[in-house]
C-alpha cells in the first residue's frame, strides 16, 4: 500500500430517510444512525428501526467503506487545571430500544389486531 493512504475497510450503514407528501429530496431528509461491520447486523437494525417508524420513514441498509488511519497514537495531553474534568456518559453494551411510535406501523398494527379481537369476542355474545 502506498504511504499517505489509509485502509479501508467493508462497513454497512443504517440509513434513515424521512419522506412527506410534496417530497423534495434533501439531505436534511436523509440520516445515517449507525454504521456496523456486519450486514446480518444492519439488517436486523432495519428490520426493527423499519417496525418503529413513524408514517413516511424509511430505514434501509447502504454498503459503504471505513478508512481505517495507521498513523501512530499521539499522546493526549492532559486538561488545564483551571478547567474542571470533563467525564462523557458510560456508553451501554446495549441500549435499551425505544418504545414504538404510536404512528409507527408497529403500534397500528397491533391497534388493528386488538380491535379484531375485539370483534371476535362479543361476535359469540350475541343472541
Amino acid at each position: 500500500m502506498a504511504s499517505g493512504q489509509a485502509e479501508q475497510r467493508e462497513s454497512y450503514a443504517v440509513v434513515r430517510l424521512d419522506s412527506f407528501r410534496g417530497f423534495t429530496p434533501r439531505p436534511e431528509n436523509v440520516t445515517v444512525k449507525k454504521v456496523v461491520s456486519s450486514l446480518a447486523d444492519a439488517e436486523l437494525e432495519v428490520r426493527y428501526l423499519n417496525g418503529l417508524a413513524a408514517t413516511g420513514t424509511v430505514y434501509f441498509v447502504q454498503r459503504t467503506t471505513v478508512a481505517l488511519e495507521s498513523r501512530a497514537a499521539q499522546p493526549v495531553s492532559a486538561p488545564p487545571v483551571s478547567a474542571p474534568p470533563v467525564s462523557a456518559p458510560p456508553i451501554a453494551a446495549s441500549a435499551p430500544k425505544p418504545a414504538p411510535d404510536a404512528r409507527s406501523r408497529r403500534a397500528r398494527a397491533e391497534k388493528k389486531k386488538s380491535k379484531k379481537n375485539k370483534k371476535k369476542s362479543t361476535k359469540g355474545r350475541r343472541k
